[in-house]
């Protein structure tokens, strides 16, 4: 939420704003650790310890971004699109 606050979401109305945050695509169960470590750092700063989980990860979050108009920044962008890439 914080990431997308300081990327966008600071200019929406309150309906988009309780829409993204209920929205089930951007909605992910995880232990406590693991939500404490990631914070508002972007996938340029965190990606899931699983490494199984990092692709399916980085595509919904990429999806969510793209959905709401939350812009990314080009570390970012570029650590995305190297693990999308991997993903293939």
């Amino acid at each position: 939420m914080s990431d997308s606050w300081q990327k966008g979401a600071q200019g929406w109305d309150a309906d988009t704003r309780l829409e993204f945050a209920n929205d089930p695509l951007n909605l992910l169960a995880s232990d406590g650790p693991t939500n404490a470590a990631k914070g508002d750092k972007d996938a340029a700063s965190w990606l899931p310890p699983n490494k199984n989980f990092r692709c399916d990860y980085v595509s919904r979050q990429t999806q969510v971004k793209a959905k709401y108009g939350v812009w990314m920044t080009k570390a970012e962008h570029a650590a995305i699109g190297k693990l999308l890439n991997s993903c293939i």
